[in-house]
């Protein structure tokens, strides 16, 4: 449900909007997005995405870039898999090799991936006896939603010995990322953690 909003706006917030108004279309886009930037600044995990976005930027790499999409789609699936940016892009966030990274923080590394990159509008994330699970809402389309599942599935299980299905919706998919025994425990902690919270 929308809600109306009349306001006034110094001439300085306007020129902001009027810098970014072509990328957004509609003024009302521009301060949506804004607004959810500025949610995050103040929860204290802007700064995280910010410098993720400067690494991406510096490296030209948006996560899942157009030649990883371009070989899935020409049917090099195995070397799309191989050749994505999200082993380099978690190795960064946390700063030491991927073989030391544990599969709940590539899960959340993943997470804030596509959070950063727009290619997910909210993404949720729990656990359960099984294993970690992601649900995401998504807008780019059924073909490109089952590309990025295919990517995130081969890092995961080439890089964490991780058994991960996922199903498609028309607004989104799920991830399910089944851990190796030893992170069961981590997981069964982690759960108790936050009910007890």
């Amino acid at each position: 449900m929308k809600k109306r909003l009349h306001t006034t706006i110094s001439e300085e917030a306007y020129r902001i909007i009027e810098k970014h108004l072509s990328e957004y279309g509609k003024v009302n886009a521009l301060v949506e997005e804004a607004l959810v930037a500025f949610d995050r600044l103040k929860k204290g995990n802007f700064e995280g995405q910010c410098n993720l976005m400067e690494l991406m930027e510096e490296a030209n790499l948006v996560a899942f870039n157009a030649k990883t999409v371009e070989l899935v789609v020409s049917g090099e699936v195995e070397k799309a898999l191989c050749d994505n940016e999200l082993e380099i892009i978690v190795r960064r966030i946390y700063k030491k090799p991927i073989s030391e990274v544990t599969l709940l923080e590539a899960v959340k590394g993943i997470e804030s991936c596509l959070l950063t990159t727009r290619k997910a509008a909210k993404v949720s994330f729990r656990t359960d006896e099984r294993g970690y699970y992601l649900l995401v809402t998504s807008n780019l389309g059924r073909n490109t939603d089952i590309i990025i599942c295919e990517i995130l599935r081969g890092f995961l299980e080439r890089n964490f010995a991780a058994k991960v299905s996922f199903e498609v919706f028309p607004q989104g998919y799920s991830l399910l990322i089944e851990p190796k025994d030893v992170e069961r425990r981590e997981i069964a902690a982690l759960r108790h953690e936050s009910q007890t919270a």
